[in-house]
């Protein structure tokens, strides 16, 4: 472990002591980067560079207060890339995406929050003007339902009329910032895009049985990032994006995406994508995006999954994709 805070790191990884940002940690750290584990309490964070270091990774810690721009300036200098685990990313990334616009940083994050993914999404201008790439929903459920749509609408290439997708991310635990990310979202309720249009109802309105990843789910219309991914995936002005019933029993292990495009002329495609664990997939993810971001992306605002394209998601998590029936 490396004591000097500023010394130049590869990643400033925020929140690293979470449950998510640990997983990604150690996935970044087995690509061979360089970190810089950041978040509010130092013990928490010396303690996982002390795991870290045991394996061979090259840290430094620091504290950093994300509601706090002068900190943010501070904890960016030298990184070559931000990657952030701090929700509520509804609240929360902004600041954070604006100081690596300021700094001219390349910035990531797993953001799962429709508000949050499209604001960091419309953000593009910015980012182009300055050279910076910023990347949101760099986890399971908007990635990877969004590399569905992206599979089903390429054939054709044409707009669709609709398009429904959603994600059952089973994890074998859920961090504290994770539950309060998860509770503040569904507080918005239902949000869908009809005729192109926000649609707001409350939380439980259109529930309905999907099966897929094996098993019938009951899910209903979430305020979820895989909403916006799948709309400017797609272009489709009917969107609905589910999430799994939290009051539903859970009957399988492994987490399930699902996607169904509907054509103007009304035929349906629909494609699905079974992995193991969420977090892991998550972290999967995160890692592959950082690496892409490093290795030198287009200057913008990103969704994971159009950034890197539906091959290289799949293979990152080592998922299996069947559309329309026929394993792809």
């Amino acid at each position: 472990m490396d004591p000097v805070t500023t010394t130049s790191r590869d990643v400033l990884l925020l929140g690293a002591a979470g449950s998510s940002g640990r997983l990604i940690a150690a996935e970044l750290a087995g690509r061979g980067l360089s970190l810089r584990l950041a978040g509010r309490h130092l013990g928490p964070l010396e303690d996982l560079a002390r795991v870290m270091a045991g394996r061979g990774a090259t840290t430094a810690v620091r504290t950093v207060d994300v509601g706090d721009a002068a900190s943010l300036a501070d904890a960016l200098a030298g990184v070559r890339v931000v990657v952030s685990t701090v929700g509520p990313f509804a609240r929360l990334a902004g600041p954070v995406a604006d100081a690596c616009l300021a700094a001219r940083t390349p910035y990531v994050d797993i953001a799962n929050e429709w508000s949050a993914v499209r604001d960091l999404l419309d953000r593009d201008d910015h980012a182009r003007a300055v050279g910076v790439a910023l990347v949101t929903g760099a986890g399971f459920g908007p990635a990877a339902t969004e590399t569905l749509v992206l599979r089903l609408v390429a054939p054709s290439g044409a707009v669709p009329a609709g398009v429904r997708v959603a994600a059952a991310a089973q994890v074998t635990r859920h961090g504290e910032g994770v539950r309060r990310t998860i509770e503040e979202s569904q507080s918005h309720g239902a949000i869908t895009y009809r005729d192109g249009q926000v649609v707001r109802e409350p939380l439980g309105s259109g529930a309905t049985i999907l099966t897929f990843g094996g098993a019938p789910r009951r899910v209903l219309p979430g305020p979820v990032g895989d909403l916006e991914a799948a709309r400017r995936a797609s272009g489709a002005p009917d969107v609905v994006a589910y999430i799994a019933d939290p009051a539903a029993p859970v009957s399988v292990l492994d987490s399930a995406a699902w996607a169904e495009v509907v054509a103007a002329d009304g035929t349906t495609s629909a494609a699905e994508l079974v992995a193991g664990d969420g977090l892991r997939a998550m972290a999967a993810i995160a890692a592959e995006t950082t690496a892409r971001v490093l290795a030198g992306a287009a200057p913008g605002a990103w969704t994971a999954g159009r950034l890197l394209g539906p091959a290289l998601i799949t293979r990152a998590i080592g998922a299996r994709v069947i559309v329309d029936g026929v394993p792809a």
